[in-house]
């Protein structure tokens, strides 16, 4: 873990950086992203739930805003864990500046992957809705997030590592980046078997789901 650790930090370090980030390297958004919170907040009142629907429906701009999360509040108990909270929580001309600092590169691959993550999220969300002891929120983001380890290799931060690595990848960024501890959890479960089972059915359910309604494996 200590050597995929180092391998993120100086990945992280050789990235362009805004000054109101630190070391935090872009995570693009989409362009209708942008636009759609443009739209929002030409509200005479800001719709939060709303707001939070377009952020969580784009795998860029959720990380930024968790992130964000995580470097303002070092405190685990200080964080909120709802999207809602967190950009209530947060100074709006931090949050916007970050997460329209980078836009998503036209890269039909790059593009399809984004929407694959947020399909499996729209059916984990939905499945928690009608299965006991699950929250929806939790499930969406995880479902989000779930193949965390593959960000640095599709925006080009890394070369591909060996299996091992890219194993231990999604929680060694989940971590350093300090997102919400039950995402941290369900990728441990997945990615290293451990004895709980409580997420794994559910998400291997929804990227079936996913996979399923993808228009390009549409007959």
């Amino acid at each position: 873990m200590d050597a995929s650790l180092n391998l993120v930090e100086h990945t992280l370090s050789q990235q362009p950086q805004p000054s109101f980030a630190g070391w935090l390297p872009d995570v693009p958004t989409l362009l209708s992203t942008r636009l759609q919170l443009e739209l929002l907040l030409k509200e005479s009142q800001v719709d939060l739930h709303a707001l939070s629907e377009v952020i969580l429906a784009d795998v860029g701009a959720t990380l930024q805003i968790f992130r964000l999360i995580g470097e303002e509040n070092p405190l685990e108990e200080d964080r909120p864990t709802r999207m809602e909270d967190c950009i209530a929580s947060l100074n709006f001309e931090r949050w916007y500046d970050l997460v329209c600092v980078s836009s998503m590169p036209q890269q039909e691959g790059l593009l399809a992957e984004w929407e694959r993550w947020r399909r499996v999220a729209l059916y984990a969300r939905e499945l928690a809705r009608i299965v006991d002891g699950f929250a929806p929120e939790e499930a969406y983001l995880i479902g989000l997030l779930l193949n965390l380890a593959k960000l640095p290799q599709l925006l080009g931060w890394q070369r591909a590592g060996s299996a091992e690595e890219q194993l231990d990848l999604g929680l060694v960024l989940a971590e350093y980046w300090h997102l919400p501890r039950y995402l941290m959890d369900a990728i441990r479960e997945l990615q290293h078997s451990v004895h709980s089972c409580r997420w794994t059915e559910m998400l291997q359910l929804a990227q079936s789901l996913a996979d399923q309604s993808d228009p390009a494996h549409a007959s």
